[in-house]
Formats: C-alpha cells, sequence, structure tokens
C-alpha cells in the first residue's frame, strides 16, 4: 500500500488483512511486506513516454523482493498480446507506442526469468472498467453525452474483460498453482463492435447511446489523448485476438459486457439520467 490509511487499505485492515505502507521503488519495504508470503499478485502501471522504464523497473523490484523472502508463487498481470509486439505490422515503423509494449514484454521475461517454482501470467484485454469513472472520461471524451466516438471501425470487434475476472483467475491459480503452472493466460469476456457496446448500454440504463467510427484527425479533435487515438487505431489493424477456448479449461466463465453493466446499473441510470430515451431499435 502507497498510503495504509487510506480507504481502501482500511477496508482490508476492517477483514484482519496485515498491510504495509511501500512503493515499487522501496526495494527494502517490498521485501520486508513479503516476508512470510507464500504467493505474490502482481500488477504495475502501464508504461508511456512521460515514465520511462517505470513498468520494467517495478516489476523488476517486485520479483527481487518476492525471491528474496523465498515466495513460491508469483501470479502476474499484463496485457493480451504482450511479448508478440515484433510481429505487430509496421511494428519496424515505430508505430503502436512501442515503449508500453516493450515494458510489458520485459516485466513478463523478469518474472519467468527469476526462477520461482510457480509462475503464471495473466493477460487481459481492454477493461470493462474504461466505461466507469474515473477512466471513462478520458478514452471515451463524449460519454457523458452518449456518444461513444473512437477512431475504431465500425466492424471492428474489440475484446474485453472485468477486473474482476483477472482476480477470479488469479485466486484460482493461488489455489491450485499446478494447474496454472507456467502458463501465459490470455482471457476474454465478450467480443464486440462499438455499436454493440453502445447497444449494452442503452439496454441497461434505457437512454439512447450511439457509437461514431471517427478518423484520426477527428479523434484528436473530439478530445481523446494521442495515446488513445493509437490505441483505439490499433485494435482495427491488431486488436487483441484473444481465443475463448484458451482459458475455458479453468472452470471460470468470464462475465459479458451486458452482465458487467447490470451489476452497475443504478449507477449508470442516475449517472445518465439526464440523456434521451433510448428508441426501441436502440435496445
Amino acid at each position: 500500500m502507497r498510503n495504509k490509511n487510506s480507504e481502501a487499505a482500511q477496508a482490508l485492515v476492517a477483514k484482519n488483512i496485515e498491510v504495509f505502507e511501500t512503493t515499487f521503488d522501496d526495494l527494502a519495504g517490498l521485501t520486508k511486506a513479503a516476508q512470510g508470503a507464500t504467493g505474490v499478485f502482481s500488477v504495475q502501471m502501464g508504461t508511456h513516454p512521460g515514465n520511462k522504464g517505470e513498468e520494467r523497473r517495478h516489476a523488476t523490484n517486485l520479483v527481487a523482493a518476492a525471491k528474496a523472502a523465498g515466495v513460491q508463487q508469483f501470479v502476474h498481470t499484463s496485457v493480451a498480446r504482450a511479448g508478440e509486439h515484433k510481429h505487430f505490422v509496421d511494428w519496424d515503423k515505430g508505430r503502436w507506442e512501442p515503449l508500453y509494449w516493450q515494458e510489458k514484454a520485459a516485466a513478463i521475461e523478469a518474472v519467468k526469468a527469476a526462477g520461482f517454482p510457480y509462475w503464471t501470467i495473466l493477460k487481459p484485454p481492454f477493461l470493462m472498467e474504461n466505461l466507469l469513472p474515473p477512466r471513462d472520461a478520458g478514452l471515451f471524451p463524449l460519454i457523458a453525452q452518449g456518444k461513444l466516438n473512437t477512431p475504431i471501425a465500425s466492424n471492428t470487434k474489440t475484446d474485453w474483460l472485468t477486473a474482476q475476472d483477472i482476480g477470479r483467475f488469479a485466486a484460482e491459480a493461488f489455489t491450485q498453482p499446478e494447474k496454472f503452472n507456467h502458463k501465459e493466460l490470455s482471457i476474454v469476456g465478450d467480443k464486440l463492435t462499438m455499436a454493440e457496446v453502445a447497444e449494452a448500454l442503452s439496454a441497461v440504463t434505457g437512454k439512447r447511446f450511439e457509437a461514431t467510427s471517427l478518423t484520426v484527425e477527428e479523434a484528436a479533435a473530439s478530445g481523446l489523448f494521442k495515446w488513445g487515438v493509437e490505441t483505439y487505431t490499433w485494435q482495427n489493424v491488431e486488436g487483441y485476438q484473444v481465443d475463448p477456448q484458451e482459458a475455458a479449461d479453468y472452470g471460470i466463465q468470464p462475465e459479458s459486457l451486458k452482465a458487467f453493466l447490470e451489476n452497475h446499473k443504478s449507477f449508470l441510470q442516475a449517472r445518465y439520467a439526464g440523456l434521451a430515451k433510448a428508441k426501441v431499435n436502440d435496445i
């Protein structure tokens, strides 16, 4: 924990979970926190030009701390297609935020090379939580107006997963370390066009949502930040390409987008109360 007095930290304390205050840059603090643990769950913020090298450093520090503390199992969360970047279309031309993918791959290699008796790499695609605050405004600048305007082509299906499902797979990996050992597992809950995402939002909220495919220039002008434009364009050219069968044998059924939105129905209905009602053909 960066702040053991935070609301999230105190919620854990209330469940009799011991918390430590440290950061990914504090190797001694990480090692102390890992003492006595049999397993470590790992996830770091993705790298961008403004924090060059941070993800690799943070992952390496956590791996080193876990090893020093004698941890036996390491479950690391990355992203679908991590490690495949050199095969992306136009990779040699410097497209697709190279630093992001290079750092993801380096973190994975640090885990695999550390010599843990048990390790697992979870690779989620686009998170359904991106449709909720605080991420929604950055990734969908006009969502408050019921508009999902992105450079994603109308026929492109994006792979989606909930953060909760990442947690479910991680928990199962700790429960069944042999079954998940030395696995790089890509997971998907739904594959949808942006029009289908808009339909799901309309169905749950009763309000009108619509998806529009923009040019790169139009997307930038709409308020979408540069990395977001690049990410959405990558969806058209490459995408996460997660095979649902890859995780089918692990006894966990990932949540669909519709089910995820239903779980947040009250919040979404209140948030979008001011939008026009959905038409029958929007639902």
